[in-house]
């Protein structure tokens, strides 16, 4: 007996391995992924300016990371004691004036390096409705906890969408023309929004990503059909009946790996497990002779893949 209808999962190609980075970027959704690929010691690179939400934050921070386009002092705003981008997300804020705009550039240069090299490069879309600040004129990535009455609200159709993610992907193809790209939308609702009002966003960005998709350099993994598929159940949310919990992700991520990760490397990815999960622990002996022993043999575990893929860190 089967308890729900199975979303059938594209197989991924070309797959993901221990070879290049992966640039993961745009929602918490992506965060998610990302933390997954670091678990496992991937090299990845997620998010290095913070959550973003839709396209015009994307498309923004792609350019100008690419460009060069460095911040200065004159790209903040101090609010409630700290200076702030709107470009990037509150978490880069800081108190001083100097070491926040250093944060941004190195975030910034960061992300251009990441762009560069990756072998695939993941988005994941939160929402198509974006805030253009009224002063500038400019699209920004997060409202930085100023009055709505700076911003003016919108919901971009799907050509908008469409014709910022090609913008998008078209200058990071310039400088790595051999990158896979692969999109997801997220599968967290954005409420505050409105419930009928999320549908409609979602549904742009559906509808704008598939148009993409047709591309050979772009693939769709279907998280936010997952979710609300094979996962129609309130015990798969955190308590605010909004974001996936823990059993949701893992499930997704498991989707996503059977799909993506390269199989071959599946004994690296439990031995990597199962070294983390001996860090983890915290014996009730710790001078016991039990467990020096257990501390050696997991030191030889970890200097012997350490050896074979140098760029794993489980310090």
């Amino acid at each position: 007996m089967k308890w729900s209808t199975e979303v059938p999962v594209r197989q991924g190609e070309p797959l993901i391995d221990y070879q290049k980075p992966v640039v993961l970027l745009g929602s918490c959704f992506a965060a998610h992924l990302g933390a997954k690929l670091a678990h496992f010691q991937f090299q990845e690179l997620t998010n290095p300016l913070g959550v973003l939400y839709h396209p015009k934050a994307i498309e923004t921070l792609i350019g100008r990371s690419l460009a060069g386009r460095w911040y200065t002092a004159d790209d903040f705003i101090q609010n409630q004691g700290l200076w702030r981008n709107f470009e990037a997300h509150s978490d880069l804020a800081g108190p001083d004036l100097n070491q926040a705009v250093t944060l941004h550039n190195e975030s910034l240069q960061a992300l251009s390096e990441g762009l560069k090299m990756a072998s695939h490069i993941v988005i994941t879309l939160g929402t198509a409705f974006v805030y253009q600040l009224l002063s500038s004129g400019n699209w920004v990535g997060n409202c930085q906890k100023m009055p709505a009455s700076l911003f003016e609200k919108q919901l971009m159709d799907p050509g908008q969408l469409e014709e910022s993610l090609l913008k998008a992907l078209s200058k990071i193809r310039e400088v790595n023309p051999g990158v896979q790209f692969l999109m997801t939308v997220s599968p967290v609702r954005h409420v505050r929004d409105g419930l009928v009002e999320n549908q409609r966003s979602k549904a742009h960005l559906l509808t704008a990503v598939h148009k993409l998709a047709d591309s050979a350099h772009v693939q769709y993994f279907p998280a936010y059909e997952i979710m609300m598929d094979e996962l129609r159940d309130y015990r798969f949310y955190k308590p605010d009946l909004v974001h996936p919990n823990a059993m949701a992700i893992d499930y997704i991520w498991e989707r996503f790996k059977a799909s993506w990760i390269d199989p071959d490397l599946t004994p690296v990815l439990e031995e990597v497990d199962r070294i983390r999960k001996g860090l983890a622990h915290r014996p009730l002996h710790a001078d016991s002779e039990a467990h020096r022993n257990f501390r050696i043999k997991l030191e030889g575990q970890i200097k012997e893949l350490v050896g074979r893929y140098p760029f794993m860190d489980f310090s």
